[in-house]
């Protein structure tokens, strides 16, 4: 799939998300207690520095331009204008609640791992298929170098 140059880290992230979140489904289905326990300490310990980065990234960027753009006070915007606002908002939710099951992980509670798992997956599918193939519709040049440097500030690529 052809991607917009300024999204490629983000795009290249999301390669590794799918891998982890096969992983996790793999894992929780093995109901193997080592294996899953291995998996968990990996997410815990890389969680915040990669992946809530990760989701700091895209709301601090894509979701905050596309958000204030087109923030409902715009009656006469398009409609997909506002299914891009609603799968921004939907995204933005699935954001916490991937933070909420780290955090009951990081607690000891293990058992969310294939929910974490699953999420992860259909979250990064919905981003990779529905809303990056939109941005360059939706974003001006501007908008989307803003994403590029904003991926930069935090990963120092």
């Amino acid at each position: 799939m052809k991607r917009i140059n300024q999204l490629h880290p983000l795009s290249k992230e999301h390669h590794q998300s799918l891998v982890l979140a096969q992983k996790a489904i793999k894992a929780c289905r093995s109901k193997n207690t080592d294996t899953i326990s291995i998996l968990c300490q990996k997410i815990i310990n890389e969680y915040p520095d990669i992946w809530k980065v990760h989701f700091q990234i895209e709301e601090e960027s894509i979701f905050q331009i596309l958000l204030e753009r087109y923030n409902g006070t715009n009656t006469d915007s398009q409609q997909d204008e506002k299914e891009v606002v609603q799968l921004c908002k939907k995204l933005q939710q699935e954001h916490l609640t991937m933070n909420h099951y780290y955090e009951q992980m990081k607690a000891g509670n293990y058992t969310l791992l294939g929910k974490f798992g699953e999420l992860l997956k259909q979250h990064t599918r919905t981003e990779e298929r529905q809303l990056f193939p939109v941005l360059d519709n939706f974003l001006t040049q501007d908008e989307l170098d803003k994403i590029y440097q904003t991926s930069l500030k935090y990963r120092q690529i």
